[in-house]
């Protein structure tokens, strides 16, 4: 098989997407590599699908050769080193301490704010048609924890938007520096 072949030359073209942060020569010499290595095996006898399996998905492959080149950078790479190690130092703040601070604070201010609000929000309405329980007390009229309680519920909401935001983006960035387990 050479890659004019549908399947190889759409695994190749998936693989130079996926490697799209790397320069243009590296780029071409891995999708050659690859090329290369998918015809020797084929002429080896090995069937095609068997070869692209074992690869893996193009994505993976990609993550694989960037993590690569992170950390076994070629001598003419024009990277510097202190960039190299501030990207790798940022992966690894990333996935620690902030995170689990950042994680930890909006949802714990999340979820209680947005029952909280709840909470207020049906205590105004229990309060205004005279059905507060006698074990609750309300220092406020009964318009304001109304006027409050979809306020508070809101900024809870709020919250939790912006966890689950920054659980996207830190796992986007972990897929796009790190390589699946699976690869």
């Amino acid at each position: 098989m050479t890659p004019s072949h549908p399947l190889v030359a759409r695994y190749l073209e998936k693989l130079s997407a996926s490697l799209s942060q790397m320069a243009p020569g590296d780029r071409a010499e891995i999708v050659k590599e690859i090329g290369d290595h998918i015809a020797d095996a084929t002429a080896a006898g090995r069937p095609l699908d068997e070869v692209l399996t074992g690869l893996g998905s193009a994505e993976q492959l990609a993550r694989a050769y960037e993590v690569d080149s992170l950390l076994h950078p070629k001598a003419r790479v024009v990277q510097s080193r202190a960039d190299r190690y501030l990207k790798l130092l940022g992966l690894v703040a990333l996935g620690s301490l902030p995170t689990f601070i950042i994680v930890v604070t909006l949802g714990s201010v999340g979820l209680s704010l947005t029952f909280a609000g709840l909470a207020v929000l049906a205590a105004g309405i229990l309060d205004a048609a005279g059905a507060l329980p006698p074990w609750v007390q309300s220092d406020v009229e009964p318009w304001v924890a109304i006027a409050a309680g979809p306020i508070v519920t809101v900024m809870g909401l709020l919250a939790m938007w912006g966890l689950v935001a920054y659980v996207r983006f830190a796992v986007r960035l972990v897929r796009r520096v790190l390589p699946s387990s699976r690869s």
